[in-house]
Protein backbone atom coordinates (compact mmCIF):
# COMPACT_ATOMS: atom_id res chain seq x y z
CA UNK A 1 0.00 0.00 0.00
CA UNK A 2 2.88 2.09 0.64
CA UNK A 3 4.24 1.99 -2.45
CA UNK A 4 1.23 2.39 -4.40
CA UNK A 5 0.54 6.01 -2.14
CA UNK A 6 3.95 6.80 -3.12
CA UNK A 7 3.37 5.79 -6.92
CA UNK A 8 0.01 8.16 -7.05
CA UNK A 9 1.83 10.96 -5.31
CA UNK A 10 4.44 10.55 -7.94
CA UNK A 11 1.99 10.88 -10.67
CA UNK A 12 0.37 13.73 -9.10
CA UNK A 13 3.53 15.85 -8.96
CA UNK A 14 4.17 15.19 -12.10
CA UNK A 15 0.68 16.32 -13.62
CA UNK A 16 1.23 19.38 -10.83
CA UNK A 17 4.43 20.05 -13.09
CA UNK A 18 2.50 19.47 -16.28
CA UNK A 19 -0.22 21.53 -15.71
CA UNK A 20 2.27 24.52 -14.71
CA UNK A 21 4.07 24.44 -18.13
CA UNK A 22 0.60 24.16 -20.31
CA UNK A 23 -2.59 24.73 -17.59
CA UNK A 24 -5.16 25.32 -20.86
CA UNK A 25 -4.85 21.32 -21.08
CA UNK A 26 -6.44 20.80 -18.00
CA UNK A 27 -9.15 23.29 -18.28
CA UNK A 28 -12.59 21.87 -17.39
CA UNK A 29 -16.26 22.17 -18.13
CA UNK A 30 -19.05 22.29 -16.98
CA UNK A 31 -20.61 19.45 -18.19
CA UNK A 32 -24.99 19.22 -18.20
CA UNK A 33 -26.61 15.70 -19.27
CA UNK A 34 -28.44 17.37 -21.96
CA UNK A 35 -31.06 14.88 -24.16
CA UNK A 36 -28.15 14.71 -26.83
CA UNK A 37 -25.44 13.25 -23.99
CA UNK A 38 -28.18 11.03 -22.61
CA UNK A 39 -28.62 9.72 -26.37
CA UNK A 40 -25.45 8.52 -26.81
CA UNK A 41 -25.84 6.30 -23.55
CA UNK A 42 -29.18 5.03 -24.90
CA UNK A 43 -31.55 7.55 -22.57
CA UNK A 44 -34.69 9.24 -23.87
CA UNK A 45 -37.25 10.43 -21.07
CA UNK A 46 -39.92 11.93 -24.02
CA UNK A 47 -40.31 15.76 -23.40
CA UNK A 48 -37.98 17.39 -21.45
CA UNK A 49 -40.56 19.19 -19.26
CA UNK A 50 -38.03 21.99 -18.64
CA UNK A 51 -36.11 20.28 -15.30
CA UNK A 52 -33.88 22.30 -13.27
CA UNK A 53 -30.17 22.06 -13.29
CA UNK A 54 -28.83 19.85 -10.32
CA UNK A 55 -25.33 19.83 -9.42
CA UNK A 56 -23.85 16.47 -8.27
CA UNK A 57 -21.10 15.87 -6.47
CA UNK A 58 -19.31 18.60 -5.62
CA UNK A 59 -17.55 17.62 -2.40
CA UNK A 60 -17.53 13.50 -2.49
CA UNK A 61 -19.77 13.52 0.91
CA UNK A 62 -22.72 15.44 -1.19
CA UNK A 63 -23.16 12.04 -2.27
CA UNK A 64 -22.97 9.50 0.44
CA UNK A 65 -24.29 5.52 -0.62
CA UNK A 66 -24.48 2.91 2.38
CA UNK A 67 -25.13 -0.71 1.83
CA UNK A 68 -27.80 -2.56 2.66
CA UNK A 69 -26.34 -6.60 2.74
CA UNK A 70 -28.61 -9.81 1.87
CA UNK A 71 -28.34 -10.22 5.78
CA UNK A 72 -30.50 -7.17 6.15
CA UNK A 73 -28.51 -4.79 8.04
CA UNK A 74 -27.09 -1.44 6.73
CA UNK A 75 -23.48 -1.20 6.67
CA UNK A 76 -23.21 2.80 7.46
CA UNK A 77 -20.23 5.19 7.24
CA UNK A 78 -20.31 6.03 10.70
CA UNK A 79 -16.83 5.46 12.29
CA UNK A 80 -17.69 2.45 13.95
CA UNK A 81 -15.47 0.44 16.04
CA UNK A 82 -12.59 -1.77 14.56
CA UNK A 83 -14.02 -4.68 15.68
CA UNK A 84 -18.02 -5.59 16.67
CA UNK A 85 -18.03 -6.36 20.51
CA UNK A 86 -21.03 -8.63 19.84
CA UNK A 87 -18.56 -10.61 16.90
CA UNK A 88 -15.25 -12.12 17.24
CA UNK A 89 -13.11 -13.61 15.08
CA UNK A 90 -12.25 -17.62 15.57
CA UNK A 91 -9.25 -17.70 13.38
CA UNK A 92 -8.22 -16.96 9.96
CA UNK A 93 -9.21 -20.20 8.41
CA UNK A 94 -12.99 -18.40 8.68
CA UNK A 95 -14.25 -16.36 6.02
CA UNK A 96 -13.31 -12.40 8.02
CA UNK A 97 -16.52 -10.15 7.27
CA UNK A 98 -15.79 -6.58 7.16
CA UNK A 99 -17.67 -3.29 6.26
CA UNK A 100 -15.52 -1.02 4.17
CA UNK A 101 -16.01 2.32 4.23
CA UNK A 102 -14.08 4.74 1.18
CA UNK A 103 -14.15 8.47 -0.35
CA UNK A 104 -12.71 9.00 -3.80
CA UNK A 105 -12.04 5.67 -4.63
CA UNK A 106 -13.73 2.86 -6.61
CA UNK A 107 -14.71 0.02 -5.33
CA UNK A 108 -12.06 -2.38 -7.57
CA UNK A 109 -9.16 0.11 -6.39
CA UNK A 110 -9.80 0.03 -3.06
CA UNK A 111 -10.16 -3.92 -3.12
CA UNK A 112 -6.76 -3.94 -5.37
CA UNK A 113 -4.99 -1.77 -2.72
CA UNK A 114 -6.26 -3.81 0.43
CA UNK A 115 -4.99 -7.85 -1.69
CA UNK A 116 -1.51 -5.64 -1.84
CA UNK A 117 -1.31 -4.33 1.72
CA UNK A 118 -2.30 -8.40 2.64
CA UNK A 119 -0.81 -10.00 0.23
CA UNK A 120 -3.03 -12.39 -1.15
CA UNK A 121 -5.04 -12.39 -4.21
CA UNK A 122 -7.71 -9.53 -5.16
CA UNK A 123 -10.03 -12.61 -5.91
CA UNK A 124 -9.96 -13.52 -2.09
CA UNK A 125 -11.99 -11.03 -1.53
CA UNK A 126 -15.32 -10.27 -2.39
CA UNK A 127 -18.34 -7.72 -2.39
CA UNK A 128 -21.49 -7.46 -3.42
CA UNK A 129 -21.39 -4.87 -5.63
CA UNK A 130 -19.46 -1.77 -6.73
CA UNK A 131 -19.87 1.67 -5.58
CA UNK A 132 -19.21 5.08 -6.56
CA UNK A 133 -15.56 6.23 -6.38
CA UNK A 134 -16.51 10.72 -6.17
CA UNK A 135 -18.75 9.93 -2.87
CA UNK A 136 -18.83 8.29 0.58
CA UNK A 137 -19.88 5.05 0.49
CA UNK A 138 -19.80 1.98 2.95
CA UNK A 139 -20.11 -2.19 2.31
CA UNK A 140 -19.88 -5.37 3.23
CA UNK A 141 -16.61 -7.39 1.97
CA UNK A 142 -15.19 -10.86 2.49
CA UNK A 143 -12.09 -12.09 2.55
CA UNK A 144 -10.84 -15.28 2.76
CA UNK A 145 -6.67 -16.83 3.47
CA UNK A 146 -5.77 -13.76 5.03
CA UNK A 147 -3.19 -12.50 8.11
CA UNK A 148 -5.21 -10.97 11.20
CA UNK A 149 -2.44 -9.14 11.96
CA UNK A 150 -1.93 -7.64 8.49
CA UNK A 151 -6.02 -6.83 9.04
CA UNK A 152 -5.87 -4.72 12.23
CA UNK A 153 -2.34 -2.79 10.29
CA UNK A 154 -4.40 -1.77 7.15
CA UNK A 155 -4.26 1.92 6.79
CA UNK A 156 -5.31 4.02 4.13
CA UNK A 157 -6.60 7.93 3.72
CA UNK A 158 -9.21 6.50 1.37
CA UNK A 159 -10.68 4.12 2.74
CA UNK A 160 -11.13 2.01 6.44
CA UNK A 161 -12.56 -1.19 7.73
CA UNK A 162 -14.36 -1.52 10.76
CA UNK A 163 -17.00 -4.29 12.02
CA UNK A 164 -14.42 -6.90 11.78
CA UNK A 165 -15.94 -10.49 12.19
CA UNK A 166 -15.23 -14.01 11.12
CA UNK A 167 -18.26 -16.18 9.60
CA UNK A 168 -18.82 -19.42 7.40
CA UNK A 169 -20.50 -18.60 4.31
CA UNK A 170 -18.85 -16.27 1.44
CA UNK A 171 -20.82 -13.89 -0.39
CA UNK A 172 -20.28 -13.01 -4.19
CA UNK A 173 -21.49 -10.03 -6.93
CA UNK A 174 -25.33 -9.31 -6.30
CA UNK A 175 -25.61 -10.46 -3.02
CA UNK A 176 -27.06 -7.50 -1.56
CA UNK A 177 -30.74 -5.95 -0.92
CA UNK A 178 -29.88 -2.32 -1.80
CA UNK A 179 -28.44 0.43 -1.24
CA UNK A 180 -29.87 4.04 1.27
CA UNK A 181 -28.69 7.43 -0.38
CA UNK A 182 -27.96 10.43 1.33
CA UNK A 183 -27.63 13.13 -1.49
CA UNK A 184 -27.02 17.02 -1.64
CA UNK A 185 -28.08 18.17 -4.83
CA UNK A 186 -27.12 21.56 -5.54
CA UNK A 187 -29.38 24.06 -7.09
CA UNK A 188 -29.46 27.98 -8.83
CA UNK A 189 -31.47 30.60 -7.31
CA UNK A 190 -34.20 30.05 -9.97
CA UNK A 191 -34.85 26.59 -8.51
CA UNK A 192 -38.72 26.06 -8.23
CA UNK A 193 -39.36 23.87 -5.14
CA UNK A 194 -42.75 23.66 -5.78
CA UNK A 195 -42.67 21.95 -9.12
CA UNK A 196 -40.00 19.77 -7.56
CA UNK A 197 -42.52 18.58 -5.32
CA UNK A 198 -45.10 18.13 -7.94
CA UNK A 199 -42.64 15.94 -9.67
CA UNK A 200 -41.28 14.37 -7.11
CA UNK A 201 -44.85 12.83 -6.15
CA UNK A 202 -45.77 11.92 -9.49
CA UNK A 203 -42.70 9.82 -9.54
CA UNK A 204 -43.22 8.36 -6.00
CA UNK A 205 -46.67 7.31 -7.22
CA UNK A 206 -45.81 6.25 -10.75
CA UNK A 207 -42.22 5.35 -10.32
CA UNK A 208 -39.05 6.40 -12.41
CA UNK A 209 -37.42 4.59 -15.62
CA UNK A 210 -34.99 2.65 -14.91
CA UNK A 211 -32.28 3.23 -16.99
CA UNK A 212 -28.57 2.56 -16.29
CA UNK A 213 -27.28 6.01 -16.07
CA UNK A 214 -23.51 7.67 -17.15
CA UNK A 215 -21.39 6.16 -15.04
CA UNK A 216 -22.09 2.21 -16.33
CA UNK A 217 -20.33 3.62 -19.49
CA UNK A 218 -17.22 5.27 -17.77
CA UNK A 219 -16.60 8.22 -16.98
CA UNK A 220 -15.15 10.48 -18.46
CA UNK A 221 -14.88 8.93 -21.91
CA UNK A 222 -18.51 6.70 -21.67
CA UNK A 223 -17.42 4.86 -24.14
CA UNK A 224 -16.81 1.50 -22.14
CA UNK A 225 -19.97 0.11 -24.49
CA UNK A 226 -18.02 0.16 -27.69
CA UNK A 227 -15.09 -1.66 -25.77
CA UNK A 228 -17.44 -4.61 -25.04
CA UNK A 229 -19.23 -4.50 -28.15
CA UNK A 230 -16.06 -5.41 -30.27
CA UNK A 231 -15.02 -8.11 -27.55
CA UNK A 232 -18.70 -9.50 -28.31
CA UNK A 233 -17.47 -9.57 -31.88
CA UNK A 234 -14.55 -11.41 -31.39
CA UNK A 235 -12.68 -8.19 -32.72
CA UNK A 236 -10.20 -8.43 -29.90
CA UNK A 237 -7.18 -6.23 -31.56
CA UNK A 238 -9.86 -3.13 -32.08
CA UNK A 239 -11.04 -3.34 -28.39
CA UNK A 240 -7.33 -3.40 -26.69
CA UNK A 241 -6.35 -0.14 -29.98
CA UNK A 242 -9.74 1.45 -28.99
CA UNK A 243 -9.40 1.69 -25.46
CA UNK A 244 -5.42 3.05 -25.71
CA UNK A 245 -6.75 5.39 -28.51
CA UNK A 246 -10.27 6.73 -27.83
CA UNK A 247 -11.23 9.67 -26.06
CA UNK A 248 -14.41 10.73 -24.84
CA UNK A 249 -16.05 13.76 -24.98
CA UNK A 250 -15.60 14.63 -21.71
CA UNK A 251 -11.93 13.86 -20.90
CA UNK A 252 -9.63 16.76 -20.36
CA UNK A 253 -7.36 17.75 -23.62
CA UNK A 254 -3.82 16.79 -22.20
CA UNK A 255 -5.15 13.08 -21.86
CA UNK A 256 -6.85 13.03 -25.40
CA UNK A 257 -3.17 14.86 -26.41
CA UNK A 258 -1.72 11.73 -24.83
CA UNK A 259 -4.16 9.40 -26.69
CA UNK A 260 -3.46 11.20 -29.89
CA UNK A 261 0.58 10.11 -29.46
CA UNK A 262 -0.64 6.33 -28.45
CA UNK A 263 -2.33 6.60 -31.88
CA UNK A 264 0.90 7.99 -33.91
CA UNK A 265 2.85 5.23 -32.22
CA UNK A 266 0.66 2.42 -32.63
CA UNK A 267 2.27 -1.58 -32.78
CA UNK A 268 5.25 0.28 -31.42
CA UNK A 269 4.76 -1.06 -27.81
CA UNK A 270 7.97 -0.39 -26.50
CA UNK A 271 7.41 3.51 -27.14
CA UNK A 272 4.10 3.99 -25.64
CA UNK A 273 4.84 2.46 -22.83
CA UNK A 274 7.39 5.31 -22.36
CA UNK A 275 4.49 7.63 -23.59
CA UNK A 276 2.43 6.15 -20.50
CA UNK A 277 4.68 5.36 -17.84
CA UNK A 278 3.91 8.77 -15.67
CA UNK A 279 0.24 7.68 -15.38
CA UNK A 280 0.74 4.08 -13.67
CA UNK A 281 -2.59 5.20 -11.81
CA UNK A 282 -4.75 7.22 -14.06
CA UNK A 283 -3.95 4.77 -17.19
CA UNK A 284 -3.38 1.90 -15.15
CA UNK A 285 -5.78 -0.47 -16.99
CA UNK A 286 -3.62 1.06 -19.88
CA UNK A 287 -0.28 -0.05 -18.65
CA UNK A 288 -1.46 -3.84 -18.39
CA UNK A 289 -2.12 -3.94 -21.69
CA UNK A 290 0.57 -2.85 -23.29
CA UNK A 291 3.14 -4.44 -20.76
CA UNK A 292 1.70 -7.17 -22.09
CA UNK A 293 2.07 -6.67 -25.94
CA UNK A 294 5.35 -5.57 -25.23
CA UNK A 295 6.14 -9.48 -24.48
CA UNK A 296 3.53 -10.93 -26.76
CA UNK A 297 2.98 -8.03 -29.60
CA UNK A 298 -0.17 -9.55 -31.57
CA UNK A 299 -1.92 -11.88 -28.82
CA UNK A 300 -4.59 -8.77 -27.79
CA UNK A 301 -6.78 -11.65 -26.58
CA UNK A 302 -3.96 -12.43 -23.88
CA UNK A 303 -3.82 -8.56 -23.61
CA UNK A 304 -7.28 -8.33 -22.48
CA UNK A 305 -7.06 -11.34 -20.26
CA UNK A 306 -4.58 -9.34 -17.75
CA UNK A 307 -7.84 -6.75 -17.08
CA UNK A 308 -10.73 -9.47 -16.48
CA UNK A 309 -12.97 -7.66 -14.36
CA UNK A 310 -12.30 -4.92 -17.09
CA UNK A 311 -13.45 -7.01 -19.68
CA UNK A 312 -16.38 -7.51 -17.55
CA UNK A 313 -17.45 -3.75 -17.24
CA UNK A 314 -17.49 -3.45 -20.77
CA UNK A 315 -19.42 -6.65 -21.86
CA UNK A 316 -21.89 -5.60 -18.96
CA UNK A 317 -21.69 -1.77 -20.46
CA UNK A 318 -22.75 -2.79 -23.71
CA UNK A 319 -25.54 -4.65 -22.82
CA UNK A 320 -26.95 -1.78 -20.52
CA UNK A 321 -26.88 0.41 -23.67
CA UNK A 322 -29.07 -2.17 -25.30
CA UNK A 323 -31.66 -1.81 -22.32
CA UNK A 324 -31.44 2.01 -22.46
CA UNK A 325 -32.03 1.77 -26.48
CA UNK A 326 -35.12 -1.01 -25.99
CA UNK A 327 -36.96 1.00 -23.17
CA UNK A 328 -36.34 4.41 -24.88
CA UNK A 329 -37.84 2.99 -28.13
CA UNK A 330 -40.88 1.98 -26.44
CA UNK A 331 -40.89 5.65 -24.92
CA UNK A 332 -40.64 7.18 -28.46
CA UNK A 333 -42.95 4.91 -30.04
CA UNK A 334 -45.46 5.50 -27.27
CA UNK A 335 -45.77 1.90 -26.97
CA UNK A 336 -46.60 -0.42 -23.98
CA UNK A 337 -43.11 -0.83 -21.74
CA UNK A 338 -43.18 -4.54 -20.80
CA UNK A 339 -42.68 -4.85 -17.07
CA UNK A 340 -38.97 -6.30 -17.37
CA UNK A 341 -36.09 -6.70 -20.01
CA UNK A 342 -33.51 -8.79 -20.15
CA UNK A 343 -30.05 -8.55 -20.72
CA UNK A 344 -28.08 -10.21 -23.44
CA UNK A 345 -25.60 -11.70 -20.81
CA UNK A 346 -27.17 -14.56 -21.17
CA UNK A 347 -26.87 -18.46 -22.71
CA UNK A 348 -30.58 -18.14 -23.48
CA UNK A 349 -31.66 -17.16 -26.78
CA UNK A 350 -34.44 -16.03 -25.80
CA UNK A 351 -32.91 -13.04 -24.02
CA UNK A 352 -31.44 -11.64 -27.47
CA UNK A 353 -34.43 -11.65 -29.30
CA UNK A 354 -35.28 -7.92 -27.93
CA UNK A 355 -32.49 -6.67 -29.23
CA UNK A 356 -32.30 -8.58 -32.66
CA UNK A 357 -32.49 -4.51 -34.61
CA UNK A 358 -30.00 -3.07 -32.34
CA UNK A 359 -27.63 -6.04 -32.61
CA UNK A 360 -28.12 -6.21 -36.20
CA UNK A 361 -27.55 -2.39 -36.47
CA UNK A 362 -23.96 -3.05 -34.86
CA UNK A 363 -23.51 -5.90 -37.03
CA UNK A 364 -23.35 -8.59 -34.51
CA UNK A 365 -24.02 -11.78 -34.99
CA UNK A 366 -26.90 -13.52 -33.32
CA UNK A 367 -25.60 -14.61 -29.90
CA UNK A 368 -22.24 -14.63 -29.79
CA UNK A 369 -20.87 -16.10 -26.51
CA UNK A 370 -17.89 -18.16 -27.42
CA UNK A 371 -16.25 -14.60 -28.17
CA UNK A 372 -16.83 -13.90 -24.35
CA UNK A 373 -16.10 -17.70 -23.05
CA UNK A 374 -12.44 -16.93 -22.78
CA UNK A 375 -13.57 -14.51 -20.26
CA UNK A 376 -14.64 -16.58 -16.67
CA UNK A 377 -15.08 -13.64 -14.68
CA UNK A 378 -18.53 -13.06 -17.45
CA UNK A 379 -21.14 -15.39 -16.17
CA UNK A 380 -23.77 -15.92 -18.68
CA UNK A 381 -27.31 -16.14 -16.70
CA UNK A 382 -30.63 -15.16 -17.08
CA UNK A 383 -31.43 -11.64 -15.89
CA UNK A 384 -34.83 -9.84 -15.85
CA UNK A 385 -34.40 -6.39 -15.00
CA UNK A 386 -37.43 -3.82 -14.30
CA UNK A 387 -38.16 -1.71 -16.42
CA UNK A 388 -39.86 1.00 -13.80
CA UNK A 389 -39.13 1.00 -10.22
CA UNK A 390 -40.74 2.99 -7.60
CA UNK A 391 -38.98 5.03 -4.80
CA UNK A 392 -38.64 4.50 -0.95
CA UNK A 393 -38.36 8.48 0.09
CA UNK A 394 -37.31 8.56 3.68
CA UNK A 395 -36.83 12.83 4.02
CA UNK A 396 -36.42 15.63 1.51
CA UNK A 397 -35.16 18.66 3.09
CA UNK A 398 -34.45 22.31 1.32
CA UNK A 399 -31.50 24.20 2.12
CA UNK A 400 -30.10 27.59 0.90
CA UNK A 401 -27.59 25.50 -1.57
CA UNK A 402 -30.16 23.05 -2.89
CA UNK A 403 -32.17 19.82 -1.90
CA UNK A 404 -30.69 16.89 0.34
CA UNK A 405 -32.74 13.80 -0.32
CA UNK A 406 -32.79 10.57 1.57
CA UNK A 407 -33.86 7.37 -0.16
CA UNK A 408 -33.91 3.76 -0.48
CA UNK A 409 -33.48 1.80 -3.67
CA UNK A 410 -33.26 -1.92 -4.30
CA UNK A 411 -30.18 -3.36 -6.02
CA UNK A 412 -29.68 -2.86 -9.79
CA UNK A 413 -30.80 0.74 -9.27
CA UNK A 414 -28.93 3.87 -10.19
CA UNK A 415 -29.87 6.92 -7.88
CA UNK A 416 -29.02 9.13 -10.72
CA UNK A 417 -31.34 7.72 -13.09
CA UNK A 418 -33.99 8.44 -10.70
CA UNK A 419 -32.61 12.32 -9.76
CA UNK A 420 -32.15 12.49 -13.86
CA UNK A 421 -35.86 12.01 -13.61
CA UNK A 422 -36.05 15.47 -11.19
CA UNK A 423 -33.45 17.21 -12.82
CA UNK A 424 -31.22 18.46 -15.82
CA UNK A 425 -28.13 16.88 -14.23
CA UNK A 426 -24.71 18.78 -14.33
CA UNK A 427 -21.06 17.84 -13.25
CA UNK A 428 -17.87 18.48 -13.76
CA UNK A 429 -16.56 22.23 -13.32
CA UNK A 430 -19.02 23.92 -10.81
CA UNK A 431 -21.29 26.15 -12.06
CA UNK A 432 -20.58 29.96 -10.77
CA UNK A 433 -24.30 29.92 -9.49
CA UNK A 434 -24.46 27.27 -7.21
CA UNK A 435 -22.85 27.38 -3.21
CA UNK A 436 -19.77 25.50 -2.96
CA UNK A 437 -20.17 25.34 0.80
CA UNK A 438 -20.06 22.45 2.72
CA UNK A 439 -22.72 20.70 4.19
CA UNK A 440 -23.71 18.40 6.64
CA UNK A 441 -26.35 16.40 5.11
CA UNK A 442 -27.08 13.94 8.34
CA UNK A 443 -27.08 16.65 10.33
CA UNK A 444 -29.58 18.63 8.13
CA UNK A 445 -31.84 15.32 7.78
CA UNK A 446 -31.35 15.36 11.74
CA UNK A 447 -29.77 11.88 11.17
CA UNK A 448 -26.52 12.46 13.58
CA UNK A 449 -23.69 13.74 11.97
CA UNK A 450 -20.63 13.23 9.08
CA UNK A 451 -18.44 15.85 10.86
CA UNK A 452 -16.12 13.32 12.36
CA UNK A 453 -16.47 11.13 8.25
CA UNK A 454 -15.33 13.99 7.00
CA UNK A 455 -12.31 14.70 9.51
CA UNK A 456 -11.31 11.13 8.67
CA UNK A 457 -11.21 11.70 4.91
CA UNK A 458 -9.64 14.75 5.18
CA UNK A 459 -6.56 14.24 3.18
CA UNK A 460 -8.72 12.98 0.25
CA UNK A 461 -11.65 15.48 0.52
CA UNK A 462 -11.52 18.19 -2.19
CA UNK A 463 -13.96 19.74 -4.96
CA UNK A 464 -14.97 18.30 -7.64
Amino acid sequence: MEKRNKIKEQETNFLANEYKKNPELFTRETFIDSPDFLEKIGIFFGENNNLPKGYLKLWPQDFIVEEKSKYGGLETVDLGDALDGKKEIINSDDVIYATLVKCKISTINAVQDLARHLEISPEKIQFAGLKDDEAITSQLINIKGVDLKKLKEVSSPYYFLKNIHSGKDAFKVGHLKGNRFTILVRTDKNFDREKFRQNLEKIKEQGFFNFYYSQRFGEPRFINWFFGMLVLKGDYRNAVLSCLCSDGDREIPYFKNIRQKIRENISNWDKIAEIIEPYPIYLQNEVKLVEYLQRNPRDFLGALKQIPEIVRIWVFSYSSLLFNRKISDYIYNSEPIPEKLPLIVSDNKNDWVSYFDFLKQDQISYMPVKNIEPFKDILLKRRQIKTKEKIDIHKVEFVPEGVVLSFYMPKGCYATSFLASLFQLASGLPPKDISKDIIDTKKVLDEGSIESLTEKFKEVISIG
